[in-house]
């Protein structure tokens, strides 16, 4: 297991919205608008260059 806190991008699975937090720091939240668990959509781990 990773002991480092790290970035992720959440999304709900039903209305798409999204949430960045903080593993293992935070939980992965429910969606307040749908009530599911929102699912890792993205880790933020790397700088992006455009």
């Amino acid at each position: 297991m990773r002991d480092k806190i790290e970035a992720v991008e959440v999304k709900c699975p039903k209305c798409g919205r999204k949430q960045i937090v903080y593993l293992p720091k935070e939980t992965v939240p429910k969606c307040p608008d749908c009530n599911v668990r929102m699912i890792i959509s993205e880790l933020l781990d790397e700088g992006k260059s455009y």
